[in-house]
């Protein structure tokens, strides 16, 4: 009976792991990983803790001199986190 082994990975590179814990849910390390590159992203900014809530409590701002664009592009960034959560990787 043949035995299968793994091929060695190239020096410097490793195998990614899903970072995902027992039951499917992204893993406190991930999710303080992603928060600290928010964070850096977006220095000026309390996100707090649940980028969920943060998201159905934003408005943006509407007032004279108001950047609809970069308003739209902060929001994308902070979904896109959440997304990255959510999924775990």
């Amino acid at each position: 009976m043949a035995v299968r082994t793994r091929k060695p990975a190239l020096p410097g590179l490793r195998y990614r792991r899903r970072k995902n814990g027992p039951d499917g849910t992204a893993t406190d390390l991930f999710v303080a990983r992603v928060h600290a590159e928010l964070a850096e992203e977006l220095p000026d900014e309390d996100l707090g803790e649940d980028l969920a809530d943060f998201l159905e409590r934003y408005e943006p701002a509407g007032g004279p001199g108001a950047d609809a664009e970069a308003d739209e592009e902060f929001l994308e960034t902070v979904r896109e986190a959440h997304h990255r959560i959510a999924r775990g990787y």
